[in-house]
């Protein structure tokens, strides 16, 4: 959070966490345990396959992160989004 309010090497939301992902940028994906299941049973609201997203990160060196939403930094989380990447470079 506070390299987002940084306005450090982050991105948020599920369209710039997309395109960090197709540029390689993606150090380590931070994703919400309720949105990760929803989409893996196909009842989640994104336009693509987590799946995709999470193996393109591993195979860039990157990490995952799965965050429950029990607990406050879930929360956190969830507030934007249910998905965050801390990124290797800047993207704008």
């Amino acid at each position: 959070m506070e390299r987002i309010a940084d306005g450090a090497k982050a991105a948020y939301g599920i369209d710039a966490v997309q395109q960090a992902t197709e540029f390689g940028a993606v150090a380590e994906l931070l994703i919400l345990d309720d949105r990760l299941r929803d989409e893996r049973q196909g009842t989640g609201d994104w336009d693509l396959d987590i799946n995709d997203v999470i193996e393109s990160v591993e195979q860039q060196g990157g990490e995952i992160t799965v965050f429950s939403s029990d607990f406050q930094p879930g929360e956190q989380l969830a507030s934007l989004g249910g998905i965050a990447a801390l990124l290797r470079y800047r993207m704008q």
